[in-house]
C-alpha cells in the first residue's frame, strides 16, 4: 500500500474543496476556475512546494500559504515562489498568507531595490474559535446541513483565537468533525483537516486525528484497498518465484518499500527482521502503517 499515493489523493480532494470555498471564507474578490501545480523547480532542479495555488477567471494565479510561525525569511521565500512562478508562466500572482492566532503582525512588504513585493496577511487571531466551535456544535447537534463555509470554519478552528491550547482545539475539531451525521460533509471536513494538519498539527493531535480518520468511511476504504493491493502484489511475487517463500519475501519487500517512502530511512536491523516475519505479521503492519508515527513504532511487531 503506497501511503504517499494515498496522501496525494487526500490532498487533491482537499484542494478541490478549498478551491470551491476559500474565496468566500477569506472575502476575496476573485473566481477560481481550477487548481494549479504547486511544484516549483528552479535551474538547479531543486523542488519547492507552495501550499495552495489556483487559476482565477481573469487568467492569473491566487496563491495561499498557511503559517504558524513568523520568520523573517518567510516573505523572501514567498517572493522566491512567486518570482519563479511568474518567470515560468508569465501570469500575475496574488498571494494571501493565513497566520495562526499566535501571530499578531508580520512583515508583508519587502523592498529589494528594483523589486517591490507585498503579500496580503489574513490573521486568524481576529476570529473567535471558541464561539465558532460552539456555533458549529449546535448546528451539528440539530442535524442541520453544513455549508462549505461551515466546513472550512471547522477545519480552521485550530488556527483561530481561543482560551485553549492549539492541541486541545485540534482534538475538539477532530471529534466534532467525526460527529457530523452527513457522510459527505464529514469526509470533506476530515479530508481538509488532514491536509492542514501537515502544516499546524502537533504529534499528539496528529496521532489522534489518524485514529479518527482511520475509522471513517474513506479511512476504511484506504485500509481495505491497501490490504487487497498487498495481497495482489504478494500473489504476483509468489507466482513469479513459484514458491510460498517467494510470496512472503515479495510482501516483505513491498512493506519495506512502503516504510521507506513513509519514513525515508529504515535501520538495517529492521529490514532483516521484516524479511523474516510471517505473512500474517506483515499484513498487520501493512494494515496499521497509517498509525505509525515513527520508525521506532515497528518494535512492537518485531
Amino acid at each position: 500500500m503506497d501511503y504517499n499515493k494515498i496522501e496525494d489523493a487526500v490532498f487533491k480532494k482537499a484542494m478541490e474543496f478549498f478551491k470551491d470555498n476559500a474565496v468566500k471564507f477569506f472575502d476575496i474578490n476573485a473566481k477560481i476556475i481550477a487548481a494549479a501545480d504547486t511544484e516549483i523547480k528552479n535551474i538547479e532542479i531543486k523542488t519547492n512546494y507552495m501550499d495552495y495555488l489556483f487559476y482565477t477567471e481573469d487568467g492569473n494565479y491566487l496563491h495561499f500559504e498557511f503559517q504558524t510561525t513568523d520568520k523573517k525569511e518567510d516573505i523572501k521565500r514567498f517572493l522566491y515562489y512567486d518570482a519563479s512562478l511568474f518567470y515560468k508562466e508569465k501570469r500575475k500572482i496574488r498571494t494571501v498568507v493565513i497566520y495562526s492566532a499566535d501571530i499578531e503582525s508580520v512583515e508583508t512588504y519587502i523592498d529589494a531595490g528594483t523589486i517591490k513585493y507585498e503579500v496580503e496577511a489574513f490573521y486568524m487571531k481576529n476570529l473567535n474559535g471558541d464561539k465558532k466551535l460552539e456555533m458549529l456544535r449546535n448546528k451539528i447537534e440539530r442535524k442541520e446541513h453544513l455549508t462549505g463555509e461551515d466546513i472550512l470554519t471547522l477545519s480552521f478552528i485550530p488556527l483561530m483565537s481561543s482560551n485553549q491550547s492549539r492541541s486541545k482545539r485540534s482534538l475538539q475539531s477532530i471529534e466534532l468533525a467525526d460527529s457530523i451525521p452527513e457522510s459527505s460533509e464529514k469526509i470533506q471536513c476530515l479530508t481538509l483537516l488532514y491536509a492542514l494538519f501537515e502544516k499546524f498539527g502537533d504529534s499528539f493531535s496528529k496521532r489522534r486525528f489518524k485514529e479518527v480518520f482511520a475509522m471513517t468511511e474513506i479511512g476504511r476504504m484506504i485500509r481495505e484497498d491497501g490490504i487487497r493491493e498487498g495481497k495482489e502484489e504478494g500473489k504476483a511475487e509468489g507466482k513469479a518465484e513459484g514458491k510460498a517463500e517467494g510470496k512472503a519475501e515479495g510482501k516483505a519487500e513491498m512493506l519495506i518499500k512502503q516504510l521507506t517512502k513513509r519514513f525515508k530511512k529504515i535501520p538495517n536491523e529492521y529490514v532483516e527482521k521484516i524479511m523474516k516475519l510471517p505473512q500474517t505479521t506483515i499484513d498487520v503492519i501493512a494494515t496499521e502503517i497509517f498509525d505509525l508515527n515513527s520508525i521506532s513504532d515497528l518494535e512492537k511487531y518485531l
